[in-house]
């Protein structure tokens, strides 16, 4: 389901960039789709990052099995060594600490990026 925000949102990140823009237009039926909560979307964007999609969905799947449930709060318990053994790399697993970090911090506030 498109967000209802979608419109407001190409042509705002295609007013400054012609880049973006042309890949707007060529585009057109493409939107983000919801795939859960605000964290578990953009920690399931940085597993899936600059890997296939089978590799990607196989290391989702392990860090899915060895936290209870995917949340700031269980990433940042679990702790480095853990999510490295889930096949994620030490870069990956400081973005993700990082993410974590802020959500729990609230410098992150999902309420708060409709009015963004």
């Amino acid at each position: 389901m498109k967000p209802e925000y979608w419109g407001r949102a190409k042509r705002e990140l295609a007013r400054p960039a012609a880049v973006m823009a042309a890949i707007i237009r060529r585009h057109p039926r493409v939107h983000l789709e919801p795939r859960g909560d605000p964290f578990h979307t953009l920690a399931r964007s940085i597993v899936g990052q600059q890997i296939s999609v089978k590799a990607a969905q196989a290391v989702w799947e392990r860090l899915c099995g060895a936290l209870p449930a995917v949340t700031p709060a269980h990433a940042m318990r679990a702790g480095a060594p853990r999510l490295l053994a889930c096949g994620l790399s030490r870069r990956k697993v400081e973005y993700l600490l990082d993410l974590a970090a802020h959500f729990s911090s609230a410098r992150l506030v999902p309420e708060r990026w409709r009015a963004m």
